[in-house]
């Protein structure tokens, strides 16, 4: 999940193409660019145009949920800015970054 300020809101990430998101265990509260925050609870989704800023954030009082993630995109490098937008969040916190992985 994205870091989160509540006097400035999650920090949000861009990146090409367009992503579905899916709540395997929610809630979670999607955060985005041009819309106000929704909540989406378990077997909800939603479907947004990613380079438009968003942000997935755990609501007050959670500890945890799982979501399923499928981006898609006609740049042949998107794959390498996910990674790079983990990696980057992962370092600026002071810890490994997670491993993702994905069939190309």
């Amino acid at each position: 999940m994205n870091s989160f300020c509540p006097a400035l809101g999650p920090t949000l990430v861009h990146h090409p193409g367009e992503e579905y998101i899916y709540v395997l265990q929610g809630p979670v509260e999607i955060h985005t660019e041009f819309y106000e925050p929704v909540v989406l609870e378990t077997g909800e989704s939603i479907y947004i145009d990613s380079t438009m800023g968003h942000a997935y954030v755990l609501p007050k009082g959670q500890d945890e949920a799982l979501l399923l993630g499928i981006c898609s995109s006609a740049d042949d490098d998107l794959m390498d800015s996910l990674l790079a937008l983990h990696t980057d969040e992962a370092t600026a916190k002071g810890r490994a970054p997670r491993r993702l992985s994905a069939k190309r």
